[in-house]
């Protein structure tokens, strides 16, 4: 798919928004989704980096992407420092699977904690949960290093006085003289949690984006509440990479069949190749990211046999019921498997 840049909105010194129009086909999305967009390096090598979508599709706001600089960052930097109104990118179709529930009551309530530029699909939950409903309480719990480098500070402001009753912003600057301003603890947490959810913690969403320790952290507490895992949402901006600790049960050689935008394709896999990895090597085009089953670009539905994977931060129990599956860390196991997109 390829992308053209509408407006470009500069957040903070070191942040972005970009507006996209979608050529070719309209696109559909759900808030907190990501586009993986494909770029070439100096050797003409494709390179892909996602970032994620800051609009609200229920709100019919236009699609749009923030960017933060990362250091060393070669995309970022081209985006921030080069790119221009007309420019054209090439991307997937919009994915993900850190997205608010399909259904919701009066009794869901919501605690997002982001850091830095994790508020960006964070950002786009909070106005869809916002507009869609009176009732669900919304905190936001948000980490920045000053208020200088908060993303969407003025409209997230706007935002809690527009909703005074139904949302609530704890805003921390690492710059603050206290403490208690400047950085999130894990009695922070607690306390936050309990605050607003003390009664109804069997009803509560935590949602989590940010580095890896801060959401560690955050996870331990909230389960130690008793929150249940499949409550706690996390996506992963940092990717590191990952190695199969294990084997899979099944070694010999299998057929795997995908349907994608209406192709059917059929390519042999065996281990130690991934279905990704083996796709890849005869040419096949999938949608793929981080490759270390970290981010959910590559997830595809097995529709027939089974697919067993080394690695999974991204599906959820339910997810892995409807038989959602990541290509980038799975193995055709006990026969031949069928998937789709």
């Amino acid at each position: 798919m390829q992308y053209r840049i509408l407006s470009i909105h500069r957040e903070t010194e070191n942040a972005a928004s970009f507006v996209l129009q979608p050529l070719q086909q309209s696109v559909s999305y759900e808030a907190g989704q990501f586009i993986t967009f494909i770029f070439k390096n100096r050797n003409r090598e494709e390179e892909r980096r996602s970032y994620s979508i800051s609009s609200s599709s229920i709100l019919n706001e236009p699609l749009m992407i923030t960017v933060k600089r990362v250091v060393n960052g070669a995309y970022s930097r081209k985006l921030l420092d080069t790119a221009a109104v007309g420019d054209v990118l090439t991307g997937l179709a919009p994915t993900g699977f850190f997205t608010l529930p399909a259904q919701t009551d009066s009794k869901s309530n919501f605690i997002f904690f982001a850091a830095g530029s994790g508020i960006t699909p964070v950002y786009a939950m909070i106005k869809t949960l916002l507009s869609r409903s009176q009732n669900n309480t919304v905190v936001l719990v948000y980490s920045n290093q000053s208020k200088n480098e908060t993303i969407f500070y003025n409209e997230l402001q706007l935002l809690e006085q527009k909703y005074a009753v139904q949302f609530h912003i704890h805003f921390l600057f690492s710059d603050a003289l206290h403490y208690s301003k400047a950085r999130l603890s894990s009695l922070m947490v607690e306390d936050i949690i309990r605050q607003y959810c003390q009664d109804s913690l069997e009803s509560l969403w935590v949602y989590l984006c940010g580095p890896f320790q801060y959401m560690l952290m955050i996870t331990l507490v909230a389960k130690g509440m008793g929150i249940q895992e499949e409550r706690i949402r996390k996506e992963n901006f940092v990717i590191h990479a990952s190695t199969p600790l294990l084997r899979p049960p099944d070694t010999e050689p299998h057929t795997v069949l995908a349907k994608l935008n209406g192709v059917e394709y059929s390519w042999k896999v065996r281990y130690p190749e991934t279905i990704l990895a083996a796709a890849k090597k005869q040419g096949i085009d999938l949608p793929y990211n981080c490759e270390s089953g970290q981010c959910g670009a590559c997830a595809a539905k097995c529709i027939k046999g089974k697919v067993w994977m080394y690695k999974n931060d991204v599906l959820m129990d339910h997810e892995l019921e409807m038989g959602h599956i990541l290509t980038c860390t799975g193995y055709p196991v006990a026969g031949d498997v069928e998937i789709s997109y």
